[in-house]
């Protein structure tokens, strides 16, 4: 008797093409640091900022067997305020101040990632990213001034400033290893184990089911939209001809949803060199990197995700000094290293929510080109992330922080909060 065998589906290679269009609200408060030294001056800023601007965003994901391509746009603009602290010293003068401050800002970014792969598991890696941000705002100090003779003097100033920042991020790379989007196979799981709770499906019919949920979200018209009913007609007649059984009608309230962001199974390594242009001081980093993430697919509703990166950074800046009573120019260096732990898990209730929770491990260290290492600066960052679908085109994200930091050196402390609400067109 012979046995006819069930063709094999590789679940290690699960393809995932979406583009999705997000514009809407958000509300956010967060901490920010910039430090400028040089040899004649110090200025130090402290800021704690409440925003709330709109955003417009683009994302495109075509994650395949063979590469795995990622871009996102993002336009932000809105009014922000706040408070902080605010030092300018030099040889002449030490001001330190409180501030206080309101104004506007806009910002732009665009980041791109692309992973080609040789085979199954090798793969080279680019990834470029660039951001510029533009702000005006009123700015009020009070503090004190202490002049090179000791002289104190109150401060209380008043005035209107704007502020470009703007750089430009890159690395590239060689690795092993794949991360595979489960988000059709998810979805195609959940329906069967919710509606047909009596009948057993093999792997290889969840497979099934997750192909054709993959065909029909992948030739989705971006431009001309979709009919969530005549995509349900698909999916009806697939579990009519293929498991001969009938379909709730409930199910098609909930085929609507199942709009996450990639979900991963796997692990992969990857080390390579990386750039960064700031437009402050230091201006140029360079320096390499390694990166290892691992992500468990554990059921449905639950994910388990693990990343650990080690980058080391560099930058070279020349001074002018006397050497001989000749003015010379002199190279000088800094360097230091930096790994982030991040050990989370995500759960999914259904198919509109999704509930995310962890810690980062962000150690930093001064090598200072390995003649005098400094300390290890131990900081952490505890976090929590809500997001959910109230319906096709309407979403809610609410993401919380809180920095515990060993210094401002490689941290900058405090919380970090935001409440997005927004619609989708995919």
């Amino acid at each position: 008797m012979v046995h006819a065998q069930e063709p094999e589906i590789n679940n290690d290679v699960v393809s995932f093409k979406k583009r999705e269009l997000n514009w809407g609200l958000i509300l956010g408060v967060s901490k920010e640091s910039e430090e400028l030294l040089s040899d004649e001056s110090r200025f130090d800023e402290d800021r704690t900022l409440l925003n709330g601007k709109f955003r417009i965003e683009n994302t495109y994901w075509n994650l395949l067997d063979y590469k795995q391509e990622r871009l996102n746009m993002r336009f932000e603009v809105g009014p922000y305020g706040g408070y902080g602290d605010w030092i300018d010293s030099s040889k002449v003068e030490y001001i330190t101040a409180d501030q206080d401050f309101y104004g506007v800002r806009t910002s732009a970014n665009i980041d791109y990632s692309y992973r080609y792969y040789y085979d199954a598991k090798s793969y080279t890696v680019i990834d470029v990213s660039g951001w510029g941000r533009y702000e005006v705002f009123k700015q009020n100090l009070d503090g004190t001034s202490t002049d090179s003779l000791g002289v104190t003097t109150p401060v209380d100033e008043s005035d209107t400033k704007d502020r470009l920042r703007y750089g430009l991020n890159a690395k590239v790379g060689w690795g092993s290893g794949r991360l595979s989007p489960m988000n059709h196979l998810m979805t195609a799981h959940y329906l069967l184990e919710k509606y047909y709770p009596g009948r057993l499906f093999s792997d290889y019919e969840i497979a099934q089911f997750a192909q054709v949920i993959a065909n029909i979200k992948h030739n989705r018209d971006f431009k001309g939209g979709h009919v969530p009913e005549k995509e349900m007609e698909e999916v009806v007649d697939f579990i009519r001809s293929t498991f001969v059984l009938a379909s709730p009608e409930s199910m098609g309230a909930e085929w609507q949803f199942s709009e996450f962001d990639p979900r991963y199974q796997g692990n992969r390594f990857e080390i390579g060199p990386h750039f960064k242009y700031y437009n402050q001081e230091p201006d140029f980093l360079f320096g390499g990197y390694m990166q290892y993430d691992n992500a468990k697919y554990v059921n449905v509703k639950w994910n388990r995700n693990l990343s650990a990166a080690l980058v080391y950074n560099r930058y070279t800046k020349t001074d002018m000094e006397y050497i001989d009573e000749h003015l010379v120019n002199s190279n000088v260096s800094r360097d230091w290293a930096t790994a982030d732990i991040n050990l989370g898990w995500s759960y999914f209730p259904n198919l509109k929510t999704q509930f995310d929770f962890g810690i980062r491990y962000v150690p930093g260290i001064q090598l200072n080109n390995f003649d005098e290492v400094g300390s290890l600066s131990n900081n952490f960052i505890p976090y929590v992330a809500y997001f959910t679908q109230l319906n096709s085109k309407s979403r809610v994200k609410l993401n919380a922080a809180w920095r515990i930091a060993d210094g401002e050196q490689f941290v900058v402390p405090g919380p970090e909060f935001s409440l997005s609400i927004y619609r989708s067109k995919y």
